[in-house]
C-alpha cells in the first residue's frame, strides 16, 4: 500500500474518533448554572419577610371596665394583701420575687379564705379554725399558675403577724386570732385600661398614697414597704375638697374617693401594668407587675 493511502486512512480514523468524542460530550448532562444574583435576591427576600413577621404585633382588644373580669383582676391585685403587688423595689415583680409567705398570703385572701373550717370554740392554743392544704394548693394554682411553694404560713396583710400557720404532721393550716388595728395611711387604686391579646391580658392601673392626719389627706404618688414615702408630696386636701372633684376619666375602682383623687392627680399617679396569662380553658393567672410611670 502506498504511504499516502496509509496517511489518509489514519486521518479518517482520527476524524471519526473526534466526531464520536464530540457527540458523547454534547450529550452529557449539563450542570445547571446558578445565578449568584438570584440566590442573593432570594435570601434577601426571605430575610425581609422574616423581619416583617417579627415587626407585626398583635392588635389587642379593649375590655370594658364594667366587665366581671376587670372586677376580678382588681380583687387579685388589690385584695387584703398589704399592697404586695405595688411596693416594687425593682420596678418589676414576678413570682420568683415573691417569698413563699407572700404567695400563700395572696392566694389565701383571693381564693382559699372561704374554705376555712371555723371552730365552735377557740382551743387552748388560741386556734379558732383550720384550712386543709389542698385548698391552698388550688388557690396558688388559680392565682399563679403551675408554681411550687413551701407551705409555711399566711401573713396578716403584708406584715409580720402570722394569721395561719402550717402544721405538716396534719397537712393543715391552723388559724390564729387577735389581729386588727387601723392605720392613717392608705393607697388609692383604679384600673384605667384592660387589653386582651390571644394569650394574655394587660391591665393598666393607677395608684396614689394617702397619709391622713389632722383632717387632711396628704397625697403622694408612691411609697415602699412599711409605709415609707419615697415621692414628693403632691397636695394636702380635705374630705370636702375631694367630694367636689368630678371624675373625668374612665376607670374602675371599688372606692369612690380613690376615683376622685386619681382623676384629679391622674398624670402624677404611679402607673402599673399587670400581665395575666390565659389558660386553655379560658381562666387566667397573674404573671408579672411592672411600674411603667
Amino acid at each position: 500500500m502506498r504511504r499516502s493511502s496509509v496517511i489518509t486512512i489514519v486521518l479518517l480514523v482520527l476524524v471519526i474518533i473526534g466526531l464520536i468524542v464530540a457527540l458523547v460530550v454534547t450529550n452529557l448532562p449539563q450542570e445547571e448554572s446558578v445565578d449568584e444574583n438570584i440566590v442573593v435576591e432570594n435570601n434577601e427576600s426571605l430575610e425581609d419577610e422574616k423581619q416583617q413577621e417579627e415587626v407585626v404585633e398583635e392588635t389587642p382588644t379593649s375590655v370594658s371596665l364594667d366587665s366581671q373580669i376587670v372586677k376580678d383582676m382588681y380583687d387579685i391585685v388589690n385584695g387584703r394583701t398589704g399592697d404586695i403587688f405595688h411596693c416594687l423595689k425593682k420596678g418589676k415583680l414576678t413570682v420568683e420575687d415573691l417569698s413563699d409567705e407572700y404567695i400563700q398570703t395572696i392566694a389565701y385572701f383571693n381564693s382559699a379564705e372561704d374554705n376555712v373550717e371555723k371552730f365552735d370554740t377557740v382551743d387552748n392554743q388560741m386556734r379558732y379554725g383550720k384550712l386543709e392544704k389542698r385548698y391552698m394548693d388550688e388557690a396558688v394554682k388559680k392565682i399563679f399558675g403551675d408554681v411550687e411553694y413551701e407551705p409555711t404560713y399566711v401573713l396578716y396583710q403584708s406584715g409580720d403577724a402570722k394569721m395561719l400557720i402550717y402544721e405538716p404532721s396534719e397537712n393543715v393550716y391552723y388559724m390564729y386570732g387577735g389581729f386588727g388595728g387601723g392605720s392613717n395611711k392608705f393607697t388609692h387604686h383604679a384600673i384605667t385600661k384592660v387589653e386582651e391579646y390571644s394569650d394574655k391580658y394587660v391591665v393598666t392601673e393607677k395608684m396614689l398614697t394617702d397619709d391622713y392626719t389632722n383632717g387632711y389627706h396628704h397625697v403622694y404618688s408612691y411609697y415602699g414597704q412599711g409605709y415609707v414615702f419615697t415621692s414628693d408630696l403632691l397636695d394636702s386636701i380635705t374630705d370636702s375638697d375631694i367630694d367636689s372633684i368630678d371624675v373625668s376619666q374612665d376607670m374602675y375602682s371599688q372606692n369612690e374617693k380613690s376615683k376622685k383623687l386619681i382623676s384629679k392627680y391622674y398624670d402624677d399617679a404611679t402607673e402599673y401594668q399587670h400581665t395575666f396569662m390565659k389558660n386553655a380553658d379560658g381562666t387566667y393567672y397573674w404573671l408579672k407587675t411592672e411600674i411603667v410611670k
